[in-house]
């Protein structure tokens, strides 16, 4: 037989293959015959014959295994039962009672052993061991893979399969090539302990890096000292928890038990299918697998059928949730109990094993429901979106030749930088520009904005292929596993669909024909849902509000869905659906670097399949435009999105390196080369019999553009593509003798400008080229009063923009007047502000313009006055440098007039540093606050140097992200709060703080820092904060500091660092935040402190707590230890304002009456407060609620303080924007994050 009709299976001393044997599932036990049917994969072991039978198993006639230990070489005694007792069993050589499921072993006397008949090992009796190879028949439809020869390739749950062989033999499961999950009673005693995976050819030793008690968390996690596999045929593992209590049909157990083992020893698979029941054995925190056929018979009364399974894996579809550990008394082995997954990620040793072994590890999946066969579907789908969203079409790439255009995601995508927008509270966040990827990891919801061609798509593409096939950078592993619904907004316009319901959005995008019924609201309800909602700018504007309705109520019904929505950066309005918790980012332009790495890319992908000539060619070019770039500014302003570059990129090889040098004459050179006779370079002749000249080619299209954007649209159907070239063709003679439906198809597939991405839906490679063809229709045609019509409306604005390049200078003239009389006609500020912005813009391209029309645009948008909105701050951006023409001086600006200048100067970088510069030097707090804010996104010496030094600072505070930042530090003076954050050594942070004072410091996210010696020269600190500083253990030199306020926050600090707190005499607050080496103690405390705050995970000891005899405030975060923990604050006069969970208050009765209390702050994490509160707090003047439920869905119920009109109550919550039930019932008394809510 061949070896490709084998699996690879392993063997020990055995000296000739012998005849494959049939692999079975659990339930399939017939008398095995020679030459059998197919079988599964197999671990053998050549046994020592002793010369005695053994009672002959009812399926597997005339085995025989030896019955004394005495009777092989080194044998002693009578081995019992295999090492498996029932309960009622008594102990026997030292072994456990109850049915464990490893098989016993032997101590092992000699660094070569061979394992004996009876499981125990023993020296071969020459010396060595021998070890052959055997392949065996591939395995039945459906069983698995066979792994290619060396044994690499697990492909299914079957291929992660191990034996472990400690002081017993059971078994274990890969979690990576080289980390093995199994049971802790297979390890019991310091027997070494090995692991063997099918195809490997000898047993690996293994370190046990945690250990589970048997009686608890009954497994163990092992580290093979070689990989068991290839790591590049292990897929991803998916493991899970059971969130359901219903029985989970459809699972298996699998692993080598006894009764898979033949005469010789060998080691066999066993596929158990069952049901999961995880009600049963719940006390004890273990699950049940009923197994669906009748249990076969054990080798002999008392003994386990099911012997040598334990650490076998769990799976419910291709989920782990769990390793085996007893074959369950009382039911005849029909019922096999295992440790599930939950309890063993709860235990702290395994989880720090894991995070230092594997911090990749992927996040386990929530089983709410026990349609396991949901998986299967899930598994077709994963691989419908990477299919679909896998291949990025890179412009300028199908004229190379055999490649097309289409090229692997994986490498072609371009990580790009955005920025965060300011928060709801008028506070930006404290980020620099990053990676778009590090701020979609901070941000589970989030609206990205960014111009046309910038990235948005691809990016939506690129989570959603790595999503599902759980392969996203660790930064964004949270993502990973996660089942992506892309909904392209173009295709809801184009299918009719306004408000689309779970069960539609996974075939919006993606059609894969099965889905379980009700399946994606299964997923939603898991909270694994990645919703990707693409190109909102692409519905038509009275369509917008009620998508966003759509989706506030979706995201309502489910709360914690992870979600993305791209769009244009004047498609919608500031802080939209911001109640949802949405984050507002811009993507940036492409840097210089970004453009040099696009550069590289693109050339990559231009040489695959080149050589000779070909190939020296495309190095060249490369070299050259890298060269350009950096030499021509004006080139690189026009590349500032991929989509342009990648244009230019094309152009620069099709021309031998002469470019365009404006954007019209770019997109006119890239319609030339696509419609250019591109087929006649490639040598393609006509594949559909038609022959087009690239002008009617391009009359063609232009009909197809004008009648999307005329019906807002961006699809259409081929049949209406057809209609238009059939009203096209009513003008162009040369092409009449082709049919409308020819014409199309040749356009769609030869044109290189229209694509298909769903059946009979058919669009622009770009809207860019839709509206750029569009433009040039209605210039052709006369109706540019049509295009003036729509002025107003942002979708037509961009086809406007690209007219001018089309016009002759009457017609350029006639457009710009239209817009300053549209401007002047329009009756709100916001269509007024984008008119005359439009204007602008028009005529800065116009070629040719009258001096009278040019002053007078300019003037109309001078009168505007500074921007009020994030929006007119993009708008005014857009100018450029030419901005600078509108931007006063900074005297007689009010604070709110100069700050909206300052946001369009930080957006023109080098060009508007003057302008920033006195605007520092004469604004307000708010005006220098938001230049300082500019820092990260202008970070050169030049703004150092020409703006923040002549800046003053003691009045506000400074936010440092960088090194480059921390350098220039000291020119900054006295500052009055200083926040920095980043691995900064303690010799940098001194050099950088020694030009300095400050009132206030922050440090955090530093693991490089490892003590506060740099702080002793600096008494002037009066608030310190540390956060997250983990290598910080020595807080000894805060005893030289005058503090008033202190916090620590997250830190691994011992407990006796807190030793310094009571020399901490000037320290009025202390907050205390999940330190990590916390038992619930309180430390000793500064003399005169007046307000604590403790956050922990840990239950609070109230009765170490030594109050301070000043102490006004007490917050306590944190569940208390002990019953009525409250009562020895009664006695606390200065005590008035006191912080708790809401549900501390389960823990008061009338005894707990707390009359001093004034202010009560109360995290609330259900929907209704508890009654009686002025009851428990007599002297009660004001609640303050945090509401941080995850699903707040449902209204806050505060009926319980209906009857207290005299009580003022604040509502917040960091999590959205909360409700409350019946606001209006509570007057002008009650605040909803910081507004009235009456």
């Amino acid at each position: 037989m061949s070896p490709e009709r084998h699996h690879q299976l392993v063997r020990f001393g055995t000296k000739a293959p012998r005849p494959p044997v049939r692999s079975r599932s659990a339930n399939a036990h017939a008398p095995r015959r020679p030459g059998g049917s197919r079988h599964d994969r197999r671990i053998t072991f050549r046994r020592h014959r002793t010369g005695r039978g053994r009672r002959g198993h009812p399926h597997r006639p005339d085995q025989r295994r030896g019955d004394r230990r005495g009777q092989g070489p080194g044998l002693r005694g009578r081995r019992h039962h295999h090492g498996v007792r029932h309960r009622d069993a008594p102990r026997a050589q030292g072994l456990r009672q109850g049915p464990r499921l490893g098989r016993r072993r032997g101590h092992r006397r000699h660094p070569r052993l061979l394992p004996h008949p009876q499981g125990h090992l023993h020296p071969h009796p020459e010396g060595h061991a021998h070890r052959h190879r055997l392949e065996g028949r591939q395995p039945a439809a459906g069983r698995g893979v066979p792994l290619r020869d060396g044994g690499a390739g697990a492909v299914t749950p079957e291929d992660r399969v191990v034996a472990v062989l400690g002081a017993r033999q059971g078994s274990g499961v890969l979690l990576t090539p080289d980390l093995v999950l199994t049971s802790a009673h297979v390890l019991d005693g310091d027997t070494p302990v090995e692991a063997v995976a099918l195809g490997n050819a000898a047993p690996t030793p293994c370190d046990v890096l945690w250990r589970g008690t048997p009686d608890a968390g009954d497994a163990a996690l092992l580290r093979t000292r070689r990989p068991l596999v290839d790591a590049e045929a292990l897929p991803p593992l998916r493991w899970g928890v059971l969130s359901t209590r219903e029985p989970v049909p459809g699972c298996q157990v699998l692993g080598f038990p006894d009764v898979e083992r033949s005469a010789l020893g060998d080691l066999d698979i066993a596929q158990v299918p069952g049901t999961l029941t995880p009600g049963a054995a719940r006390i004890r925190g273990r699950c049940v697998l009923r197994t669906d056929h009748h249990p076969p018979a054990p080798s002999r009364p008392g003994a386990s059928p099911w012997s040598g399974l334990s650490g076998g894996p769990v799976y419910a579809g291709p989920l782990l949730v769990g390793v085996v550990a007893e074959d369950r008394e009382g039911w005849q082995h029909s019922a096999i109990e295992s440790v599930p997954l939950f309890r063993i990620l709860g235990e702290p040793g395994f989880a720090a094993a894991l995070a230092e072994h594997w911090p990749d590890a992927p996040a386990p999946v929530p089983l709410h429901h026990p349609r396991v066969d949901d998986f299967a579907f899930e598994a077709r789908y994963a691989k419908a979106v990477k299919a679909r969203y896998g291949q990025l079409e890179v412009f300028g790439l199908d004229d190379l030749g055999e490649h097309e255009r289409r090229w692997d995601l994986d490498t072609a995508y371009l990580s790009l930088q955005a920025e965060a927008a300011p928060g709801r509270d008028g506070v930006r966040a404290p980020l620099e520009p990053r990676r778009v990827e590090d701020l979609l990891a901070l941000h589970p919801r989030a609206i990205l904005r960014g111009e046309a061609g910038a990235g948005k798509t691809t990016l939506v593409w690129w989570l959603a292929s790595h999503a599902a096939c759980q392969t996203l950078p660790r930064k964004l592993a949270a993502l990973n596993g996660l089942v992506p619904f892309v909904v392209p907004m173009r295709r809801l316009a184009a299918l009719g669909i306004t408000s689309p319901s779970p069960a539609q959005l996974p075939g919006i995008a993606i059609q894969e024909d099965g889905m379980p019924d009700g399946w994606a609201g299964r997923m939603l309800d898991a909270n694994r849902v990645l919703l990707l909602v693409d190109g909102l700018d692409e519905l038509p504007r009275e369509h917008r509000a009620p998508a966003r309705q759509w989706l506030d109520e979706f995201l309502r019904r489910y709360p914690l869905t992870r979600c993305l929505v791209t769009v244009r950066p004047r498609a919608v309005e500031d802080g939209w659906l911001e109640w949802q918790d949405f984050q507002e980012l811009r993507m940036l332009p492409m840097s210089d670097g970004d453009i040099q790495e696009f550069v590289r890319a693109w050339h990559n992908a231009a040489r695959l399949g080149k050589h000779g000539e070909e190939r020296t060619r495309l190095d060249e070019l490369e070299r050259k435009l890298a060269s350009e770039f950096q030499r021509n500014k004006t080139l690189s302003d026009l590349a500032r999105t991929p989509l342009l570059c990648a244009v230019i990129c094309a152009l620069h090889r099709r021309r031998s390196g002469l470019l365009p040098h404006t954007r019209w004459t770019l997109y006119h050179s890239a319609l030339a080369m696509l419609l250019g006779n591109r087929d006649a370079r490639r040598g393609i002749g006509a594949p559909e019999g038609i022959e087009l000249e690239a002008e009617d080619a391009q009359q063609l299209l232009q009909h197809i553009a004008i009648w999307l954007v005329r019906n807002r649209q961006t699809e259409l159907t081929r049949k209406q593509g057809a209609r238009q070239i059939e009203l096209a063709m009513r003008s162009l003679r040369q092409v009449r003798s082709y049919t409308a439906d020819a014409l199309m198809g040749h356009l769609l597939n030869r044109s290189g400008l229209l694509q298909e991405r769903s059946p009979d839906s058919i669009q622009f490679i770009h809207r860019t080229f839709q509206d750029f063809l569009a433009a040039k229709e209605f210039q052709d045609s006369d109706c540019l009063k049509e295009l003036l019509d729509h002025a107003a409306e942002e979708q037509w604005q961009d086809v406007i923009r690209l007219v001018i390049g089309h016009c002759n200078r009457r017609e350029t003239e006639a457009v710009i007047s239209g817009l300053v009389a549209a401007g002047e006609a329009a009756g709100q500020r916001e269509a007024q502000f984008a008119l005359r912005t439009l204007a602008v813009e028009c005529a800065m391209s116009a070629g040719a313009l009258d001096d009278s029309l040019h002053d007078v645009v300019w003037e109309r948008l001078r009168t505007m006055g500074a921007p009020r909105t994030d929006v007119e701050v993009i708008h005014l951006a857009s100018l450029g440098p030419d901005a600078l023409a509108v931007i006063p001086e900074p005297e007689g600006l009010d604070s709110a007039e100069a700050v909206g200048y300052v946001q369009v100067l930080r957006q023109l970088g080098d060009a508007g540093l003057s302008h920033l510069a006195r605007y520092g030097r004469l604004g307000a707090r708010d005006v220098r606050a938001e230049i300082v804010a500019s820092w990260p996104y202008l970070d050169t010496p030049q703004f150092a140097e020409e703006v923040l030094a002549g800046m003053r600072f003691d009045d506000m505070g400074v936010r440092v992200f960088r090194r480059s930042q921390l350098v220039h530090l000291p020119r900054l003076g006295r500052i009055d709060r200083l926040f920095i954050s980043g691995d900064y050594d303690t010799e940098s942070l001194r050099t950088a703080l020694r030009g300095c004072t400050m009132r206030q410091l922050s440090l955090s996210r530093n693991n490089s820092l490892a003590d506060l010696d740099l702080l002793r020269g600096h008494p002037e600190i009066e608030e310190l904060s540390i956060h997250h500083c983990l290598m910080v253990k020595d807080l000894s030199a805060l005893a030289e500091l005058n503090l008033r306020a202190l916090v620590l926050s997250e830190h691994r600090l011992p407990s006796t660092a807190l030793t310094v707190l009571p020399s901490l005499v000037g320290l009025r607050t202390l907050s205390l935040d999940h330190l990590a080496d916390n038992d619930g103690r309180f430390p000793d405390l500064p003399p005169g402190l007046e307000h604590l705050t403790v956050f922990s995970s840990n239950a609070l000891r109230l009765g170490s707590l030594v109050i301070p005899p000043n102490l006004k405030g007490l917050f306590l975060y944190a569940e208390p230890a002990e019953s009525r923990a409250l009562q020895h604050l009664r006695e606390r006069p200065h005590l008035t304002e006191l912080g708790l969970l809401e549900k501390t208050l389960d823990n008061l009765d009338e005894r707990d009456c707390l009359p001093g209390i004034q202010l009560l702050t109360l995290v609330m994490d259900k929907p209704a407060l508890a009654p009686d509160l002025r009851r428990r707090f007599p002297g009660l003047r004001k609640v303050r609620i945090e509401d941080e439920r995850d699903d707040a869905e449902q209204a806050l119920d505060l009926s319980a303080l209906l009857g207290e009109p005299d009580l003022e109550i604040e509502v917040a919550s960091l999590k959205g924007h909360p409700t409350v039930l019946g606001p209006h019932r509570f007057g002008n008394r009650l605040t909803v994050n910081g507004r009235p809510a009456a």
